[in-house]
């Protein structure tokens, strides 16, 4: 009888060995399973920038530095304090991003004026100057909308020497421009038709000026000036100019004017024109 019980015994041990031996088990000796996969956790985005550029144009190098800035709430019958025309800005203080764009102007460490987000647009330059709008974000003196625009000009500063040579005049023809845009922000952006000047030499002064831009339901709203300064932030004869001459070359000098001016449908428009004169 016993002889029967442990022959039922072995029997059961080697069953119930045979059943963990199929299922796997049995001990560190039993097999190895494949670890599963393990997904790597995707790379972050890089976060947008701050500010998006449209354009390029070369950083300028000078130091000082002749600077335009008409800002966005300015208008045609009163500047305001960031209205500048100047020939002294410390160049250190002029900061472009790697476009070229100017981000920051200022004339000292107490009184910079930066854009800190939105868009630089209508960049473009040669060297000898650069210019572009910021809009659609805002800076240090405030939000300006996507239809509207703080306008500058930054460039190498040039004074021209009189010329006491009877009718020495310099002709002076459009080479670059940001689009005009609407103070009140209500109307796209627009674009300039032309723009000329004439520098007398004998002062030298401002001759003639003569600026005509389409924006709205305006297609040829006009400025014109004649006999003023050359240089300086000026409110005469129906409209506000800042005007500075730049450029390396006295006999073919640049003349960078920023405007505010009054319009027949659409207000009040700011923007910056670039003359060669020669």
């Amino acid at each position: 009888m016993q002889n029967k019980i442990k022959l039922t015994l072995s029997a059961i041990s080697v069953a119930s060995l045979l059943a963990l031996a199929a299922c796997g088990g049995g001990g560190d000796g039993g097999g190895s399973s494949t670890p599963a996969a393990v997904t790597p956790a995707p790379t972050p985005a890089p976060p947008p920038p701050t500010i998006v550029v449209q354009g390029s144009a070369p950083t300028v190098t000078a130091d000082p530095m002749a600077v335009v800035f008409v800002p966005q709430t300015e208008t045609s019958t009163k500047s305001v304090l960031q209205s500048i025309a100047s020939n002294a800005f410390p160049g250190s203080l002029q900061k472009a991003t790697a476009e070229g764009a100017y981000k920051q102007i200022g004339i000292d460490a107490n009184s910079l004026i930066s854009m800190t987000t939105g868009k630089i647009v209508d960049v473009t330059g040669n060297g000898d100057f650069a210019i572009g709008r910021w809009t659609d974000g805002s800076s240090s003196i405030g939000s300006v909308s996507v239809n509207q625009g703080a306008h500058y000009v930054v460039g190498k500063p040039l004074t021209l020497s009189p010329d006491l040579t009877p009718g020495a005049v310099k002709s002076c023809s459009l080479v670059a421009s940001t689009q005009p845009t609407a103070v009140s922000g209500n109307f796209a952006p627009g674009k300039v038709n032309a723009a000329t000047a004439t520098i007398a030499m004998v002062g030298p002064t401002l001759q003639s000026l003569s600026i005509d831009i389409a924006i709205g339901s305006d297609a040829h709203a006009t400025a014109t000036a004649t006999l003023t300064a050359l240089s300086g932030v000026l409110q005469s004869q129906g409209f506000l100019r800042h005007i500075q001459t730049m450029g390396t070359n006295a006999s073919k000098p640049l003349l960078a004017i920023g405007y505010a001016m009054p319009t027949p449908s659409s207000g009040d428009v700011t923007g910056v024109v670039v003359l060669q004169c020669q």
